[in-house]
């Protein structure tokens, strides 16, 4: 028996229930789990996270790794924390809200859309969140080849065509 009992538990748990769609799971340290997950199955896999003792999400967080974009979801059940990872590709980078299973994560989901242009499938139009209504659509400063001084070209350039 290893020292990692409830961590490898929930960890065989979600590879037996989800085959196919958990992979990479890991357990590195006391009370943390990792694993990918096919986007299409985290509405699922989160429902069931949540069914089996994990009531909290923590927090999103979203990514740029190039070539894919993505988000970690924290699931915490107060003794252990579970981060689930979800990539896109950056072509068409979409992912299921998660919504009807944790209302709260709906400033999550909308940073997600505003900072990184990952479109959330089921998310209700709405206010932006977290920049402005005024920030350029199409400008995403979270990923990594936003350029400030784009940003800022294209926001003189605007200003200079409105005293016209």
């Amino acid at each position: 028996m290893t020292e990692f009992t409830q961590e490898e538990k929930i960890k065989a748990a979600l590879e037996a229930k989800f085959p196919g769609s958990v992979t990479n799971a890991l357990v590195q340290r006391r009370n943390r789990v990792w694993l990918d997950l096919a986007p299409a199955a985290l509405p699922e896999v989160l429902a069931w996270m949540k069914a089996e003792g994990f009531q909290y999400l923590s927090t999103v967080t979203g990514f740029d790794e190039g070539e894919n974009l993505g988000a970690c979801y924290h699931m915490n059940n107060n003794a252990m924390l579970v981060t689930v990872k979800v990539r896109t590709p950056r072509a068409k980078p979409e992912i299921p809200s998660i919504l009807a299973v944790f209302p709260v994560a709906v400033s999550y989901e909308k940073e997600l859309e505003d900072t990184l242009g990952i479109k959330v499938l089921g998310l209700p139009p709405g206010r932006r969140y977290p920049l402005a209504e005024d920030f350029p659509v199409g400008q995403y400063p979270l990923r990594k080849d936003w350029k400030t001084e784009d940003y800022l070209a294209q926001q003189a350039a605007l200003l200079k065509s409105e005293t016209k």
